[in-house]
């Protein structure tokens, strides 16, 4: 029986995803250093952009979503005018990134 396209990138995918819960917690840091928010969302948002994009059609379609999730509110965070975020907007993001992070968690754990 022959593997189909997405059971056999799975591995490559989730290794990625690894790496990038790592770069996601690096600038989440930054995000709550507050030291350049803005330029940490963004970085946020093209971290999670490749997951969101890839998840679901690899069957992970609640990590998806969540990444989806963050990857929005971090578009709302740069494209805000003042140079501080809003405080609410950044707790709401810090809120979904502990949601992504368990679903990651959930993933990586549960797949590997």
């Amino acid at each position: 029986m022959t593997e189909s396209w997405a059971q056999a990138i799975i591995p490559q995918f989730l290794d990625l995803t690894a790496s990038r819960q790592i770069e996601i917690e690096i600038e989440r840091g930054n995000l709550e250093a507050g030291t350049d928010p803005k330029h940490a969302a963004r970085e946020i948002g093209k971290i999670v952009h490749k997951i969101a994009g890839t998840a679901a059609s690899l069957g992970f379609p609640g990590l998806g979503a969540q990444a989806q999730t963050v990857e929005s509110l971090c578009h709302q965070a740069a494209a805000s005018p003042a140079r501080d975020l809003d405080p609410a907007l950044k707790r709401h993001l810090l809120r979904a990134l502990d949601d992504l992070n368990q679903e990651l968690d959930r993933v990586l754990v549960t797949t590997v």
